[in-house]
Order: structure tokens, then sequence, then C-alpha cells
């Protein structure tokens, strides 16, 4: 009996050695050669661009340096970075080698008689890898950890979309404080004229009340305006992981509204490459893939080699193979397969959702983006024009050849056509922004990369016999 089973463990090993399931085939999918309405060269490296420096604003620069390494959600998604790491660590030649030392001492007395008692024995066991199984896990756990940096790339997307779009609105409603506390001077002059003409008695008194509404109105507008400005920095604050006291001091000292200039957009493939979300769902089915391996594997018998020696009390040794072969649960190991296999099919359509998704958040924004431009200029040109009709509207009225009720109409559209310009500047802006986040820019730029980050695993290669099993992972430098 023992030669039959060295015999069959032997064949086992050497016929029975391939590693199972499906070879991981990267996923592809047909795209079109351009953006609607945009044609742009390909983005080579987008991942590295620091896009935030194209609003030409210092300060935005400082905060954004600031909270790649205090804010807490890019802090947590890298302290899920080193757990995965960590899990690659127990896969591989650590998975298949264990064992332990024990060692023990005890004084005992019996019937008056004192003696102690020593005991030491060790134990080890290897797994044969014989149908991939560990081979598979391996490489499940190299693309969860893959997975898991372009997870970060994607908190880091998010906080760079959030703290760039905090700062242009808290400059918008600074912006627009600054205007309103203009237009009270304005309407406060317009009151004063209209008093000067009501004792003249050239106006009446309810011109000079419709005046006083007008400016008890940008009166009233103005608190608001000022508590969204601090809102959107104890945002900013809060995204820096910092005390917004000092924060706030610096902001109230005023910029101008932050502008865009430039920025390629690439083409609908280089988001395939660019997008830290769409190459997460990769990875994941990388993972997905690999665990199919990992469920067939369990279909087959397993064959592990286990030895224990002894010394103390009693003296000894045992070593020898032990082959395991699944019989009566194979229907759970087989539920368990076709399980694997429709969580990677669902993979797939989770990667091709991301894909399409990221194609109609840059078009959209590209859209917007150009439609916004225009609005912008049509509001310069309605300003200037609204501007010469307030002042004509003044001198008229100065020399009674016109009404209160123009001048104050006037008033009112120059008023809130510069309000208009302030908040399509801001949209602009925004929009701007988006679409940099929806190309994938800047979430690998040089700030965001700490060093456990640019350590990329090396995919590892079967060996079922353990051969080569000095080494877990062997690790690189990334370009």
């Amino acid at each position: 009996m023992k030669a039959a089973f060295a015999s069959l463990g032997l064949m086992v090993v050497l016929g029975g050695c391939e590693v199972v399931g499906p070879a991981y085939q990267p996923p592809s999918a047909t795209l079109q050669a351009a953006y609607v309405g945009g044609a742009s060269p390909s983005l080579v490296n987008a991942a590295a661009t620091p896009w935030w420096e194209r609003l030409h604003d210092p300060l935005l620069n400082r905060l954004v340096e600031r909270g790649a390494a205090r804010n807490l959600d890019i802090r947590a998604a890298v302290a899920r970075i080193e757990a995965a790491n960590a899990a690659l660590g127990q896969t591989g030649v650590n998975a298949q080698t264990g064992g332990s030392l024990d060692a023990s001492v005890q004084h005992r007395s019996v019937d008056g008689n004192d003696d102690t008692v020593s005991n030491l024995s060790a134990d080890a066991r290897f797994v044969f890898d014989l149908f991939g199984g560990v081979f598979r896990r391996q490489q499940q756990a190299i693309a969860n950890a893959e997975a898991a940096q372009f997870d970060a790339g994607t908190v880091r997307l998010a906080y760079l979309s959030d703290i760039a779009n905090s700062y242009i609105q808290a400059r918008y409603f600074q912006e627009a404080a600054a205007i309103t506390r203009q237009t009270i001077s304005s309407r406060r002059r317009t009151l004063s004229v209209v008093n000067q003409r009501l004792n003249e008695g050239e106006a009446t008194e309810l011109e000079r009340q419709q005046a006083r509404s007008l400016l008890l109105a940008s009166e009233a507008a103005l608190p608001t305006l000022l508590t969204n400005f601090e809102v959107q920095v104890y945002r900013i604050a809060t995204l820096l992981a910092e005390p917004a006291g000092p924060l706030l001091a610096q902001m109230r000292r005023g910029a101008r509204q932050p502008m865009p200039r430039g920025g390629a957009v690439g083409v609908p493939a280089d988001l395939l490459r660019n997008r830290p979300d769409i190459r997460f769902a990769e990875r994941n089915l990388a993972a997905a893939t690999a665990g199919i391996g990992i469920a067939e594997a369990q279909l087959y018998p397993s064959l592990q080699l286990s030895g224990t020696v002894s010394a103390g009390t009693t003296d000894g040794w045992t070593f020898g193979p032990f082959l395991s072969i699944p019989l009566l649960n194979r229907g759970v190991l087989k539920s368990r397969q076709k399980v694997a296999e429709a969580q990677a099919r669902g993979a797939e359509v989770e990667w091709r959702r991301a894909v399409v998704a990221a194609v109609e958040d840059v078009q959209t924004e590209m859209a917007l983006y150009r439609g916004l431009r225009g609005q912008l200029a049509a509001l310069n040109q309605a300003y200037r024009a609204s501007g010469r009709v307030l002042e004509l509207s003044r001198e008229l009225y100065t020399l009674g050849d016109s009404t209160l009720t123009e001048v104050l109409d006037a008033e009112r559209a120059h008023a809130a056509n510069r309000l208009a310009i302030a908040d399509a500047s801001r949209n602009l802006a925004v929009s701007w922004v988006r679409l940099q986040v929806a190309t994938g820019k800047g979430w690998r730029a040089t700030e965001f990369i700490p060093p456990q980050e640019r350590l990329v695993p090396v995919a590892p290669k079967p060996d079922p016999m353990g051969l080569e099993g000095t080494v877990l992972v062997s690790q690189k430098a990334a370009n």
C-alpha cells in the first residue's frame, strides 16, 4: 500500500501539474475616433498633468499641494493600498508553506518526587500548487493591490474636483459680495440725487421710496453672499484637515475669480489609460478572472508534504505526503465555480459601463464648456451696453429729461448683468474643472504619490513544485 500511495502521489505531481482556469485577457472596447465637436491630439500622460496650475492662482496651487498629504479621504485610500499589499504577502510561497516550533518546560511533583519535563517539537508543511490554485490566488491579490491604487486615484480626482470647485465657489461669492457693495454705493448715490430733487420740488415721494426700496434690497443680499463665502472656506479647510480660522483670514484678502486657460481633451481611447475608475474596473475583472481558476482548482486533488520532529519526553519524527481528493462536496465546489464565472461576467459589464460613462462625462462637459464660453462672451457685451444705458439715464434724469423709473431700470439691469458675468465665470471654471477630471488628469501628479505607491508588483509565474519559491513577489520601481 505504501508503494502504491507513493506512486499515486508521484503521478499526480508529475502528470497533473497544470494551471486550470481561464488565462486573463484584457478587455477591449470599440470607441469613436474623436469626440463630437472636438479634435484633439492624444493625451499620453494626462494622469500626471497638474491641470489646476492652468487656473493661474498661486493660492489654489498651494492648497492643492497641502491637501495632497493631509486630506483624510486620500489617507484612507492609501491605508487601503497598504492593506492590499499586506494581503498580497499572504499568497504565493507564504501560502504554500507553514510550520511552527513549540517548546515547553514543566516542573511537577508526584508523591513528593520533583522533576522537570521538557518538550520540544517542530512541524513543517508544504502544499504543492498542482493545479494553480495558489498561483491564481496570487494573481488575484496582485490585481486587488493594483485596484487599490487606482481606487486611490479616483479618490484623488474627487478631492481635486472638490477643492477646486469649493475655491471657485468661494471666489465667486467674494466677487458677488464686492459687486453688491458697489451696487449699494451706486444706489445710495441715486437716492441722494432723488432726495435733492425732492427738496427742490422736482421729484415725488414715490420716486424716493422706489430708490430706497432698491437700496434696501441690495443691502439685504449682502449678508447671504458673505455667509456662502465662509461656508466654502470651511469646506476647503475640511478637505485640508486643518483649522478654518487661518484659512478664512487668508481668503478674505481677496483674489480674482479663477479663469481656465486651455487644456486638451485627447481622444476617447485615452480614457482607458487615464481614468482611474476604468483601470480600477479592469483590475477587478482581472481579480474576478483569477477567482475562476481558484474555484476550479478546488475541484482537483491537493497534495501536501508534512513532517514533525519531537524531543523530550517522547523522541521521534514523522514525514510523508498527504493527498486529498474532493468527492462528496463536488456539488458545492461546482456551484462556487459558477459563482466565480458569473462574478467575472459582471466585472466585465462593470468595466464596459465605466468606459461608456467616461465617454459621456467628457462629451457632456465639452458641450457645457463651449456653451458657457459663448454665454460669457454675450454677457460681457450686454454689460458694456447696460453701462452706457445707465450713464445716459442718469445724465438725462439730472437734466429733467428722463424719469426715475428709467434710471432705476437701467441701474437694475446693469447690476444684474455684472452679477451674471460673475456667475457665468464661476460656471465656466467649474465646467472646465469637471472636464479635466473627466479626462482623468492629475491623479498621478508627483505631489500625490507617496513612496509606497511607486512599487509595482510583478505578475508571478506558475510554480507547481515550489522550486523557485525563495521570493514571494519581486517589485520594481515604477517608471
